[in-house]
């Protein structure tokens, strides 16, 4: 058995993802390619890969999101992906093949490795790549918000305010978008825990008035930052941060403080 390294890039533009493909039919992949084993430097190899597209990333060691650890063949895929997050040239076609930009909405329906899809999702925040851990753990959460009866422990104005349209209300002002779809979204993903979520973490934990959108916001990012490994839901929450109002130099600040708490 042997190991594949491969190298792949998240090229985006206006919320949307450079893909490619050899040929007609073929299936859709991110611009990158193997690593040649000879080359010492990993950042280096990726460097020339984006270059080769006509793509130029002023700080490509930085750009490093995850590896993930995909089966292929007689051994696993290693695929290491970077994001770049400023980026200058015009991505060029490989001859005989075809690219085009894709919304994250529209990756499910694409012809492309599940694996990579994934992936991409994960680093977006879109899905959880631990998924059924994560489930695992919140059912572990609730059933401590539970009375020995079965009834939960939860605060009777909740229901009166509607939960549900709480939580959706919550939803759209994190994600900046049609809270109907991100809720679809989240039921696919976690059937047994969507409504949960949604109506208590959201609706009841998020909605309460104690404390704003935009200091929870700041308190998920800096718990998310010390918690560290979780490139794709961090980032999610960033971009979270920002829609109820937080700014770059906050969002910088939290950080800083997660830095000198909970180390770099």
């Amino acid at each position: 058995m042997s190991d594949r390294i491969e190298l792949r890039a998240l090229v985006g533009r206006e919320g949307r993802v450079w893909l490619l493909r050899v040929a007609e039919g073929e299936a859709w992949q991110l611009p990158g390619g193997a690593f040649d084993e000879e080359t010492d430097d990993v950042d280096s190899a990726m460097d020339t890969l984006l270059r080769s597209y006509g793509i130029a990333s002023p700080n490509i060691a930085e750009d490093f999101v995850q590896t993930a650890f995909l089966p292929g063949g007689d051994g696993q895929r290693l695929l290491n992906l970077y994001a770049p997050m400023s980026w200058e040239g015009e991505p060029r076609t490989p001859e005989g093949g075809e690219s085009a930009w894709f919304g994250l909405a529209e990756l499910e329906a694409l012809p492309m490795d599940a694996g990579v899809r994934t992936a991409v999702l994960s680093i977006f925040g879109l899905i959880d790549e631990d998924e059924e851990d994560t489930m695992e753990a919140f059912a572990d959460f609730a059933s401590d918000l539970m009375r020995a009866d079965g009834t939960a422990l939860r605060p009777p104005a909740a229901a009166a305010l509607g939960r549900h349209e709480a939580g959706l209300d919550v939803l759209r002002t994190l994600s900046g978008a049609d809270p109907e779809a991100a809720a679809a979204g989240l039921a696919r993903r976690t059937p047994e825990l969507a409504g949960e979520i949604i109506d208590f973490a959201l609706g009841e934990v998020w909605a309460n008035p104690a404390l704003d959108r935009r200091t929870r916001s700041l308190e998920v990012v800096a718990m998310l930052a010390a918690l560290g490994g979780r490139p794709g839901p961090l980032r999610s929450h960033l971009n979270g941060a920002l829609n109820p109002g937080a700014t770059p130099a906050e969002v910088v600040q939290t950080l800083r403080m997660v830095a000198v708490y909970a180390g770099f």
